[in-house]
C-alpha cells in the first residue's frame, strides 16, 4: 500500500513544522540521519525567528494579510473561507503576469489551482512570529471576527462627529497594516515598496529583539552591496562585525556546532559506503576513499576551532529550554561522546568508538529504518550515495533572501 501524508487538526505552527520536516527529505544534503534537527532548529529560531526552509520571499507575509482581507467582504465566514481558498490559488496567476519570466519563488507556479501547500499555512508561523497576526489566530477565527465586527456596526448607534469610536472586536491582524496595491489581484511581484520594507523592518525589530535577523534589518553589513555580494555564511566576519556579545557567542556557537557535528554526518556516510561497497560499479569513483579524504579535510578544520566542552553543551541546552524543543537524554549523550571524540578529529574515520556511537545514533534514531541495522539491506539499497553531508546553515540563506527584499524595498524610490 502506498504510503501517504494526513493533516491533522493542529495549530498554524504544528502544520508548518510537519511541512518543513517533509520538505528537509527533498535536499539529501540536510536529511537528519542521526536526529540532529532540533538542535538544528532551536538554532535557526533564535537566530531567525518566524523563518522557515519553506519560505520563498518575503513579500508574501503581505499577501497572505491583504487575500484575507479582500476575502472578509463576503457574507458570512464559510462565504469568506471559500473565497480565501480560491483566491490563494488563483493569485499565483497574478504573480505570474507581475513577474513575467522571472518566476522563481512563486508558491504553486507548477501546480496551478491544484496547489495543497498554500502561502498562508507557510507564512503563518511568521505572520504570528513577527506581530502580524495575533498568537492562536487562525483563518477561521479572522473570519469569524470580521462577521461579529460588521454585526457590532449594524447594532450600533448612529455616530456623530466627537463621539467616542465604537469598540470593535479586533480582527486579529495588526492595524497599521500597508495598504495593498490597487492592482494586486491583476499584477503582483516579489519588490517591496518602501512603506513595506519599513513596516516589515520595524516588526521584526520590535517582535524578534536580541535575534540577528532584528540586528541585520538595521545593521547590513558594508560589504553587502546586493543579492551578489551578500555573505555566504552567517559567521561571515562581515556579518559578526559589531554584533553585541551574547549575538556573537550565539554565531561563534552556531559556527563551531555545525563544524563539528558535520564530521558526524561524514562518518555515517564513510560507513554506508563502505557497507555497500560489495556491489562494484553502483557509484561513480571509490566512495570509501571519497569520504576518507573529505573526513581528513574537515579534522583539519576542526583543528583550527575552539573544541565544544561543556559550556557549550550547557548553552544548547538553555537555548532549547526556551525555544520548548526537546533535548532529550539520549541526544545529550550523543552530543557529550561527539564532542570529546572531536578533540582528537584525525583519529574518527578509523576510531572503534566513534564508529560505534554513529552506528547506535542512527539505530536510536531511526529503529527497525536503520541503514546501518544487521540485515537491513532493503534500506541499504535505497542510501544513494550522499546523505545529510552539508554542514548545517541555519536557514541563513532564506534569511539572507529576506533581507535583501528589505534592503532594497528601502531602497526603493
Amino acid at each position: 500500500m502506498a504510503s501517504t501524508f494526513a493533516w491533522l487538526a493542529v495549530d498554524a505552527e504544528q502544520r508548518r513544522r510537519m511541512m518543513e520536516a517533509v520538505e528537509l527529505f527533498r535536499d539529501q544534503g540536510t536529511i537528519d540521519d542521526l536526529g540532529i534537527g532540533a538542535i538544528r532548529d532551536g538554532i535557526s529560531d533564535t537566530l531567525f525567528p518566524g523563518t522557515s526552509t519553506l519560505h520563498t520571499r518575503l513579500r508574501y507575509v503581505l499577501f497572505v494579510p491583504w487575500l484575507l482581507s479582500i476575502a472578509s467582504q463576503k457574507g458570512t465566514a464559510e462565504l469568506m473561507d471559500w473565497a480565501f481558498h480560491d483566491g490563494e490559488r488563483e493569485f499565483i496567476d497574478s504573480l505570474k503576469r507581475g513577474m513575467g519570466d522571472a518566476k522563481e519563488g512563486i508558491i504553486g507556479r507548477r501546480a496551478g489551482r491544484n496547489l495543497q501547500r498554500v502561502p498562508s499555512a507557510m507564512y503563518w508561523g511568521a505572520l504570528t512570529s513577527w506581530g502580524i497576526a495575533e498568537p492562536g489566530l487562525s483563518v477561521g477565527d479572522y473570519f469569524r471576527r470580521c462577521v461579529l465586527r460588521r454585526d457590532q456596526l449594524r447594532a450600533a448607534p448612529r455616530q456623530e462627529d466627537g463621539d467616542t469610536p465604537i469598540a470593535l472586536t479586533p480582527t486579529g491582524i495588526v492595524p497599521g497594516l500597508p495598504h495593498q496595491p490597487q492592482d494586486l489581484l491583476n499584477s503582483a511581484t516579489f519588490d517591496l515598496r518602501q512603506e513595506e520594507a519599513t513596516f516589515l523592518a520595524e516588526t521584526i525589530t520590535r517582535s524578534c529583539a536580541g535575534s540577528l535577523l532584528a540586528h541585520l534589518v538595521h545593521q547590513r553589513p558594508a560589504t553587502w552591496t546586493d543579492a551578489a555580494s551578500a555573505p555566504a555564511y552567517l559567521w561571515d566576519s562581515e556579518v559578526r562585525r559589531d554584533l553585541p556579545p551574547d549575538l556573537l557567542d550565539l554565531v561563534d556557537l552556531a559556527e563551531r556546532f555545525s563544524l563539528v557535528i558535520q564530521g558526524a554526518n561524514l562518518l555515517y556516510n564513510l560507513l554506508l559506503a563502505e557497507a555497500t561497497s560489495g556491489n562494484a560499479g553502483r557509484y561513480q569513483g571509490d566512495a570509501i576513499e571519497d569520504y576518507r579524504q573529505k573526513l581528513t579535510t574537515w579534522a583539519d578544520s576542526v583543528n583550527g576551532i575552539r573544541p565544544l566542552d561543556a559550556a557549550d553543551h550547557h548553552a544548547i541546552g538553555l537555548l532549547m529550554t526556551n525555544r520548548r524543543r526537546a533535548f532529550t537524554l539520549p541526544t545529550q549523550r550523543f552530543l557529550t561522546s561527539w564532542f570529546d571524540l572531536a578533540r582528537a578529529p584525525h583519529d574518527i574515520p578509523d576510531g572503534d568508538l566513534a564508529r560505534r556511537l554513529v552506528r547506535e545514533r542512527e539505530s536510536a534514531v531511526k529503529g527497525g529504518r536503520a541503514r546501518l541495522r544487521p540485515g537491513n539491506w532493503k534500506a541499504l539499497d535505497a542510501w544513494g550515495g550522499s546523505s545529510g553531508i552539508n554542514r548545517l546553515e541555519f536557514r541563513w540563506i532564506y534569511a539572507r533572501r529576506h533581507l535583501q527584499d528589505i534592503y532594497d524595498g528601502l531602497e526603493a524610490v
